[in-house]
């Protein structure tokens, strides 16, 4: 039984407009796919300069101390950081690395130590002039805020390099090769 040309003709366009619509369903799947990783790729960076502008603060605000001994509160906003930190933290489980994330739970908990010890060196260097013990114990907690400084710079610096491998698509970065440098001896237990 042979086609008639009608009927070929017919097959033809059939075959054709299934192929046409498969061709157009399949590019608008994968434009849309992409799409999504784009919109996530740039939500993830929007996060990450949001989350170094803020931990940049921070170390501002402990170089500006020991700089000038000016309290923090005159060059951090804390207020306003503990209201943009729950949204920033959102974020950050959202969008960020597991390793972003671990070095900012870091940062948080080192620099909560750091206000404690910045207290406690304003209340021992008040009582200074009348007792000289307490002199001693401002010297002593000074130094302990320079090192607790020391190690929010480094996990600073180890943020932003764990963000700009991630931006340059390199290798995930490994959590265990900046565990060694900080001193533990200025963190209590």
């Amino acid at each position: 039984m042979a086609l008639e040309p009608v009927e070929a003709t017919l097959i033809a366009a059939s075959v054709t407009s299934v192929v046409s619509t498969a061709a157009v369903v399949i590019t608008h799947l994968l434009t849309r796919g992409r799409e999504r990783r784009h919109k996530r790729w740039d939500r993830k960076m929007d996060t990450y300069v949001e989350l170094l502008k803020s931990r940049r603060a921070m170390g501002s605000a402990c170089r500006d101390f020991l700089a000038k001994r000016t309290t923090p509160s005159q060059v951090f906003d804390a207020e306003q950081e503990l209201k943009d930190l729950g949204q920033l933290r959102a974020q950050l489980s959202m969008f960020g690395s597991t390793a972003v994330q671990a070095l900012d739970d870091l940062a948080l908990i080192g620099f909560t130590q750091w206000m404690k010890a910045v207290s406690e060196w304003r209340d021992f260097d008040n009582m200074a002039r009348a007792d000289p013990e307490s002199a001693r114990k401002a010297e002593e907690k000074l130094e302990q805020i320079k090192t607790l400084s020391e190690n929010g710079d480094l996990i600073e610096k180890r943020m932003t390099e764990a963000i700009l491998a991630e931006a340059d698509f390199k290798v995930p970065f490994k959590l265990e090769r900046w565990r060694r440098p900080f001193r533990r001896d200025a963190i209590k237990r």
